[in-house]
């Protein structure tokens, strides 16, 4: 079974994966830059770039998975889970047996974004603002591809449980 889980950021898809990680799976962070599995790109040409300071323009950047380094990570027999929130995902999900998004609702995420450890771009005012006022765009783009939609409002344990039935 190959799994891809996604919400827009700070809904809590690295707790997730790191719970799903403590209960056994092979489950990866896209983000965890180890991985060598994303990169941000300028998204008209697909060229690497550096991140900017404080806020990203997501109209002239991408946060873009390699197909080749996602393949790599699917080969395994194994369930393989594959957490992220990408700018090129829709291109990928053909490689996964089930989508799931996670959801919260509005006023969560606002309190999750504004509380949670600040990076050194992207997690700006401006950024933040965006990222809610978009959220529910998202989260219809999501259903009307089939995703799964998970509430994770709740426990990460109460989360995780829901998604290892799905598993079974």
């Amino acid at each position: 079974m190959k799994l891809f889980i996604t919400a827009s950021s700070g809904v809590g898809k690295t707790a997730v994966i790191k719970e799903l990680v403590k209960r056994g799976y092979k489950a990866y962070d896209a983000d965890d830059r180890q991985l060598h599995l994303t990169r941000l790109e300028v998204k008209d040409t697909g060229e690497p770039a550096e991140w900017p300071n404080g806020y990203v323009d997501w109209h002239y950047y991408s946060w873009n998975a390699n197909e080749d380094r996602l393949k790599e990570l699917l080969a395994s027999a194994e369930t393989v889970i594959v957490g992220g929130f990408l700018g090129n995902q829709e291109e990928l999900y053909h490689y996964f047996d089930m989508l799931i998004a996670l959801d919260i609702d509005q006023e969560e995420h606002e309190r999750r974004l504004r509380s949670r450890p600040k990076r050194k771009v992207g997690d700006d005012d401006q950024n933040i603002k965006r990222r809610l006022e978009k959220y529910s765009m998202h989260m219809k783009k999501f259903e009307y591809a089939g995703f799964t939609i998970i509430n994770n409002s709740g426990s990460i344990h109460s989360t995780v449980d829901q998604i290892e039935k799905l598993l079974k």
